[in-house]
């Protein structure tokens, strides 16, 4: 195999992933360790990966759309302390709309516990982690569904999102700050997003602090259509100050809420 089609499927593999280990590839392409970190370091030269401890992740660009993979993995104490404040929001017998995205998945786990909720979500992940549940009355959109993501998107979704009256939705980003909103990297979400929001009388941003006072691609909503947001103590004082100001409940959820 010519070295150029090595490292064509390396990448594919890391975007696929969202990361990889030098000893995997290694085996999977039957080279030895010291060619694979050869290819990674063209790799890092272009700018398409991150070398890491023992093997690559993919570069954050503001451009592209992760995979559900990769994004699962990032600030997991942070994620999980959101969804623990965020599942004490929902009451039994309430709907709720579940937006697409790790940290929803997250808060879906939470929920097993509650008693005649009717949850709503564009999100495969998180429509099979509660098929079983029988307390919870799971309810999947229609849409075409996005590869490596997970989600279901497109204007079938938008069109049976517009007939619900939900109690909350819980929606999610890439990036936000007090100028531009909130932003995503993809153009098909906006409407789904958009769609879910309209259709909710109470809305809920989950988004960890590492997302706060960065930009994405677009925006679909101004912070001030959120009646709340919650993420963590790694958000800066003066923005949470500065969301309060703006009529907006913040509510902040320690990290070290996750271990407990």
């Amino acid at each position: 195999m010519l070295s150029a089609e090595r490292r064509r499927l390396i990448l594919k593999q890391i975007e696929t992933e969202g990361s990889a280990q030098i000893n995997q590839l290694a085996e999977r392409f039957g080279v030895s360790a010291m060619t694979i970190r050869r290819d990674l370091d063209v790799l890092e030269a272009e700018r398409r990966i991150v070398r890491t401890r023992g093997g690559a992740m993919l570069r954050e660009d503001p451009r592209r759309e992760f995979p559900h993979r990769w994004k699962d993995e990032r600030n997991q104490p942070a994620k999980e302390a959101i969804a623990r404040r965020a599942v004490a929001l929902i009451g039994s017998g309430q709907s709720v709309i579940l937006d697409a995205g790790s940290t929803n998945l997250r808060l879906a786990r939470q929920m097993t516990s509650l008693q005649d909720v009717m949850l709503i979500t564009n999100d495969l992940k998180i429509a099979l982690e509660l098929g079983d549940v029988e307390s919870l009355h799971v309810v999947l959109t229609g849409g075409q569904l996005k590869p490596k993501v997970y989600s279901l998107e497109g204007h079938h979704g938008v069109a049976m999102l517009s007939g619900f009256n939900v109690d909350t939705a819980f929606i999610g980003c890439d990036a936000f700050d007090l100028e531009r909103g909130a932003m995503t990297n993809s153009m098909t979400k906006i409407t789904m997003k958009q769609a879910m929001m309209k259709s909710a009388r109470r809305r809920v941003l989950l988004a960890d602090s590492s997302k706060f006072e960065q930009r994405a691609l677009l925006s679909f909503a101004d912070l001030t259509d959120f009646h709340t947001i919650i993420t963590d103590d790694g958000i800066p004082p003066e923005s949470a100050e500065a969301c309060q100001k703006a009529g907006i409940e913040v509510i902040i959820a320690p990290k070290e809420e996750s271990a407990t």
